[in-house]
């Protein structure tokens, strides 16, 4: 790779692109080769054809749904709202999901980052319901009818679920087969959404995926699990995950860790290897999925000095993300270079832009931040 850019040709697309990420008019180039590889050539038709479905799995930055949510405004304002994507399996303390309340009475919220034996799905979460357990998911906002795709594993005993609809449908929900393993289940309804418990002593719900019947415009979904590191993936079922990876199909799938391995001083050569392996997991179970690393952010231990102290293996670990994003033929996109390189996260907290840890961002930073994301993705329809 060549070292062309400047502060504002920084978002590298290892696929041989450069996205110009902060200027007014953002606009990549191909480079390096003649021809896309077939799961970047996906993803430029998706946006191209305005149906495009987003998955992006990460920590805080991810699991506070500010930033994706101000990527999914801006992708839907262009390319028309697709349906408000991923639900989780009910409400989680301490996260947020821009497009979905809850209101829950007997679900358990249980969570890969502190039980760590549990059989958990895609996304690491799931909710259990105790007897006669009632939970309501509503949209935030008004939304079309939606074609729902739930995760769920059932015992063989276990009752099925209820669910019923803002229009009075009543539809029973259960895992076919009732075997422990999990499974997907699909209905068509209006949010908000209702759904029951009865005998239901070995049910889980890993997740409702949401989206336009008519599957036009943008689905952005996000994944996130506040100090989630790439590593607890491994607590995942794997064969689960890659099933339902498979299952949804996304056009791209957003990788958004770095920030907790660099603070807790985990070797580098580990967390590679940890990426590599979770790259190849994705590849085989959704091989038309392209995919993207977000570099970890500028982030500090100590805000002493004209431009703070830096956790000691963050930089080790931003380059190795780009090698890794090079060598695998990813999406790269350089959070740190959007924020002005490296001795920005001082100015970025003087202009109200980030919280004075040093670490995470203001609504309006994120917003910043998801807004430069979604052009450097819409950058990409010029390609051909």
């Amino acid at each position: 790779m060549h070292q062309m850019y400047t502060k504002k040709h920084f978002a590298i697309l290892s696929c041989y692109l450069w996205v110009m990420a902060c200027s007014a008019d953002p606009a990549p180039v191909q480079h390096g080769h003649n021809r896309l590889p077939n799961h970047a050539v996906q993803l430029v038709q998706a946006l191209q054809k305005k149906s495009l479905n987003i998955v992006q799995l990460g920590d805080s930055h991810t699991a506070a749904d500010y930033l994706t949510d101000a990527a999914r405004i801006r992708l839907q304002q262009q390319l028309g709202n697709g349906g408000p994507g991923w639900a989780m399996p009910a409400q989680f303390p301490g996260m947020r999901l821009a497009r979905f309340a809850y209101q829950n009475q007997g679900w358990q919220a249980v969570s890969s980052r502190t039980e760590t034996s549990q059989n958990y799905a895609l996304g690491g979460l799931i909710a259990t319901p105790s007897v006669g357990a009632e939970m309501t998911i509503k949209t935030r906002e008004p939304e079309a009818e939606q074609t729902v795709i739930v995760s769920i594993r059932q015992g063989k005993n276990d009752e099925d679920l209820t669910v019923t609809d803002s229009n009075g449908q009543q539809i029973l929900l259960s895992a076919q087969p009732k075997d422990n393993k999990w499974h997907f289940s699909q209905f068509n309804a209006r949010f908000p959404i209702t759904i029951k418990a009865g005998m239901n002593f070995q049910t889980a719900i890993g997740g409702w995926w949401a989206r336009n019947q008519n599957r036009q415009g943008v689905v952005l979904s996000a994944l996130g699990i506040n100090g989630f590191q790439l590593n607890q993936w491994n607590r995942w079922n794997t064969q689960a995950w890659q099933q339902e990876l498979n299952v949804i199909a996304p056009d791209l799938i957003i990788l958004a860790f770095g920030t907790n391995e660099a603070y807790n001083g985990v070797e580098i050569e580990t967390v590679k290897q940890n990426l590599l392996e979770t790259i190849t997991q994705i590849r085989i179970a959704s091989p038309n999925s392209a995919i993207m690393l977000l570099g970890a952010p500028e982030s500090l231990k100590s805000t002493a000095g004209s431009c703070g102290e830096r956790p000691e293996k963050l930089t080790e670990l931003q380059t190795m993300q780009k090698e890794v994003a090079q060598s695998q033929h990813t999406f790269y996109w350089d959070w740190q270079a959007v924020m002005g390189g490296e001795c920005s996260m001082k100015s970025w907290i003087n202009q109200g832009l980030a919280r004075s840890d040093g670490v995470h961002f203001t609504s309006s930073g994120y917003q910043r931040l998801g807004e430069a994301l979604a052009d450097s993705i819409l950058a990409l329809r010029k390609q051909h």
